[in-house]
């Protein structure tokens, strides 16, 4: 009979275990759930002000080229040029949210990348806003 219950009691201690092992892995995996909820705030609040800040851009740049100021040749060189700004932009706030890691490290990962692949900042900024995968 002693033989049983130390058997039944090692079983539900076994059980015990591994209900408690169970709530630290559920735990855990929650804690990673609300961070990477965190992370994409972030990024789509960063997404918001690059938009933002890009219709400003486009509005001012209408301006001076309705006040005769800009030229159409400059007109479309500018606004190449503050897409890539974007462009750029965004894919350092992608590799800062799922890297953890800050502007400037972002931005030598795009850069030591770019080099190592001889591909020109910008495309490869737009590759990893596209969504590509890219071996940085």
């Amino acid at each position: 009979m002693n033989d049983q219950y130390d058997d039944l009691q090692r079983q539900i201690d076994q059980l015990v275990a591994a209900v408690k092992d169970n709530r630290d892995d559920i735990q855990g995996l929650a804690d990673r759930a609300d961070a990477a909820d965190l992370r994409a705030s972030a990024a789509q609040d960063r997404a918001d002000d690059l938009e933002a800040r890009a219709m400003v851009d486009r509005e001012l740049i209408a301006a001076l080229q309705a006040d005769g100021v800009l030229h159409q040749e400059h007109v479309v060189e500018l606004q190449a040029a503050l897409t890539s700004s974007r462009t750029i932009g965004a894919a350092l706030g992608i590799l800062m949210a799922s890297r953890n890691i800050g502007q400037a490290e972002a931005l030598e990962v795009l850069k030591q990348t770019s080099q190592r692949t001889n591909t020109k900042l910008r495309d490869l900024a737009e590759t990893l806003v596209r969504g590509t995968e890219i071996s940085a």
